[in-house]
């Protein structure tokens, strides 16, 4: 099959990043295999989308390390294609990391992603999907029982009052936030600094108190699921334990979260059948969950990560059984009697 990931820079990725893992086993098994930025697409009159994008080349690595190292070399090809003849497209890129978009609400990457629906490309994530998650508000789509305690506004007053009548310590963090930035703990609402911590957290819009749960002391626990289900290679599903820095409330892994060994429990098979319809019914294919105790906290689906860690934990390759699903769904388009059907309506408007 041909794939291409789209990035926000080739040259930024690592050799940890889940997209290097499954760009690689995608190559390894022959599959051509390329990567482009947003800003390399381009869309004619009759709605063809090209991009120039940049290839490791058809011939074996023996390493990610080396496939990487070509990938972002001198020596990588580099051509204009036509993207809606790709079987597949994958959307790893994070508009709330993108230092030129200066409105990160809006995503050029999901707009193309339509059109080349339209055209019959496998587009993971679903743009719509894309859409409809890019904020946090995303979860109240799911059971009040799986989620924390919230309130979502731009008033100081409401906050407060949510910390009063809560009577436990609260989250605070932007709605629009990635990556832990900007997130703070509030023990009540008598905190001396309140006032600054809301105005700060406040700065990029609005703000979303969360109720803390207790259990978030033992770690964060990050799920990966595919086409709604978690992820299993054998008996042992794709999930590990972040576990904070000390004196810090973040798990990420860039601000010195650990990672830790996790066993699947009822608890994540109760979440993970609870949100399944309506990760199915957005086409948010591959995406990671975030579960504190018996709460969902967070929905990843632009880029989300964790193979690098999940596979040097448990000696398992996740990246494996992404792509053998991705070889399977390209098989059923391609000897479906509609195809792509969709293309024809395309070109004729």
């Amino acid at each position: 099959m041909k794939i291409c990931f789209v990035v926000r820079s080739v040259y930024s990725q690592q050799l940890n990043y889940t997209t290097t893992h499954l760009a690689y086993e995608a190559h390894q098994r022959g599959h051509e295999v390329v990567y482009t930025t947003v800003n390399s697409f381009s869309a004619s009159h009759d709605l063809t989308i090209r991009a120039t994008v940049i290839s490791p080349g058809s011939r074996p690595f023996e390493s990610r390390l080396e496939f990487l190292r070509n990938l972002q070399s001198g020596f990588a090809e580099r051509t204009e294609v036509t993207l809606s003849e790709f079987d597949v497209v994958f959307l790893r890129y994070n508009p709330n990391e993108s230092d030129g978009e200066k409105d990160k609400s809006k995503n050029p990457a999901i707009e193309f992603g339509r059109l080349l629906k339209l055209h019959g490309v496998l587009v993971v994530n679903d743009p719509t999907g894309l859409s409809k998650a890019a904020s946090k508000m995303y979860l109240s789509s799911f059971p009040s029982e799986i989620r924390a305690k919230t309130l979502i506004t731009r008033s100081a007053y409401k906050i407060k009052e949510f910390v009063k009548e809560l009577k436990k310590p609260t989250i605070l963090k932007p709605l629009s936030g990635f990556g832990g930035q900007d997130v703070f703990f509030i023990k009540n609402a008598k905190e001396i600094n309140i006032n600054q911590i809301i105005s700060t957290v406040a700065k990029s819009g609005y703000v979303m108190a969360q109720e803390y749960i207790p259990e978030v002391k033992n770690g964060d626990k990050r799920l990966l699921l595919l086409n709604g289900s978690p992820i299993f290679i054998g008996k042992r599903a794709a999930m590990y334990r972040r576990m904070s820095p000390k004196g810090d409330i973040r798990s990420n892994m860039h601000v010195g979260g650990k990672r830790k060994k996790v066993e699947f429990t009822k608890v994540e098979a109760q979440i993970a059948e609870l949100i399944r319809p309506k990760l199915i019914s957005d086409g948010l294919y591959f995406v990671g969950a975030d579960i504190v105790g018996n709460k969902l906290l967070e929905i990843n689906v632009f880029c989300p990560g964790g193979i690098n860690n999940i596979n040097e934990l448990y000696h398992i390759n996740v990246g494996a059984a992404v792509i053998d699903d991705l070889e399977k769904r390209v098989r059923l388009i391609k000897s479906s009697p509609q195809g792509r059907s969709n293309l024809s309506l395309v070109k004729n408007g």
